[in-house]
């Protein structure tokens, strides 16, 4: 009797959500019923690996999305949303592409989605799965192609172009329902071929996989790779420095159990050439040695707070140049972990070396080290 009487508990509570139709709930048993409840707008994963929501075939049909294996239960489906310019959304794991994708764009044009997030979420995050558009321009600017979010709460976001392929952002956007999220595509030229594929991901106030507050990425794993935008080892098409110019953001790094230090290297041989060392600005050769604290006062930088190549004593902050100091590697004990990024106007001499910003790799050092 109490099976049956939680059976049609459960029942009662999807049919008034909306989420089950009569027809299916009665030849469904309570194991599958069980299955819906836990599983249901969990994400998922499909064969092809696109990113999705577990929910019923019905509901993923009202989303206009697509249907496709992959959940734990056998009665959801992963639906995979697309939209793009011109629409809104307000369903999680939702994901924006290019009118034309997965062929590419080549048009003067201006496309624009919104964001309409329920009142629990408190962040947004963007998966830049594929993201191609013209190069920033040999000031390091995105003058003829640029991605702009526009919010009203949360600081002001940077203005990006390039390739940026596997990059994030996470977007505040506070509590309740009346601040919508506007993405912006701005295209200028037909001779260029853009393509993205943005996923959508909304994060629930108070949740754990919120980013701390003034973090532009945030990344949880021991290891990771963290690079600039638009880092790129081929030399910018525009002739000028890859990195982009005038930002100013954090990369936060989620402090793992029992782990104390942070260490950062170039990913590959070559993997940091960011910022012009102080001594060097009036130099016409190619610099070819890291700077750090006051020698990189006088252009780009990243901020490593208390680094030095073994981790012991106060250290520097400001890194620049073409290798992290002299062993090409940097020790932090500083916490929260992150890694700061400032880059200013002046781009001349930047785009004069063909910098083409960073790929660092950081791991996480345990206590006993």
């Amino acid at each position: 009797m109490r099976l049956l009487i939680l059976s049609l508990s459960i029942l009662s509570v999807l049919q008034s959500n909306g989420c089950l139709a009569q027809t299916h709930a009665q030849n469904w048993g309570l194991t599958t019923l069980f299955s819906i409840v836990r599983y249901q707008n969990t994400v998922c994963e499909t064969t092809n690996g696109e990113s999705g929501v577990c929910v019923l075939e019905q509901e993923c049909n009202n989303r206009q999305g697509q249907t496709h294996q992959g959940c734990p239960s056998s009665a959801l489906v992963c639906c995979v949303s697309k939209f793009t310019c011109g629409h809104s959304t307000n369903t999680n794991e939702t994901v924006f592409v290019n009118p034309s994708y997965p062929r590419g764009e080549n048009a003067t044009d201006t496309c624009q989605v919104t964001i309409d997030k329920p009142a629990n979420i408190c962040q947004l995050r963007l998966d830049f799965q594929e993201f191609t558009l013209a190069q920033p321009d040999v000031n390091g600017l995105c003058t003829t192609d640029s991605f702009m979010v526009r919010t009203t709460v949360g600081e002001r976001l940077p203005i990006i172009c390039g390739e940026n392929d596997g990059q994030h952002l996470y977007i505040d956007v506070g509590r309740g329902s009346a601040n919508p999220v506007v993405l912006s595509i701005i295209s200028n030229g037909i001779h260029i071929s853009r393509t993205w594929k943005i996923k959508i991901s909304m994060i629930p106030c108070n949740n754990q996989a919120m980013a701390p507050s003034g973090c532009l990425q945030y990344y949880r794993s021991p290891s990771d790779v963290i690079k600039s935008f638009n880092y790129g080892l081929e030399p910018n098409p525009a002739g000028g420095s890859r990195y982009l110019a005038n930002l100013r953001y954090s990369t936060c790094i989620r402090l793992e159990e029992n782990f104390c230090a942070i260490k950062w290297q170039p990913d590959s041989m070559g993997a940091f050439n960011f910022g012009i060392v102080k001594s060097k600005l009036n130099e016409s050769i190619i610099p070819t040695e890291g700077g750090s604290g006051e020698e990189c006062s006088g252009d780009d930088f990243v901020t490593i707070d208390q680094a030095s190549p073994d981790g012991i004593g106060a250290g520097q902050d400001r890194f620049c140049g073409s290798r992290l100091m002299a062993n090409d590697y940097l020790i932090s004990r500083s916490k929260p972990f992150q890694i700061k990024v400032t880059t200013n106007m002046e781009h001349e001499l930047n785009s004069k070396f063909l910098q083409n910003g960073f790929a660092l790799r950081y791991v996480q050092l345990p206590c006993v080290y």
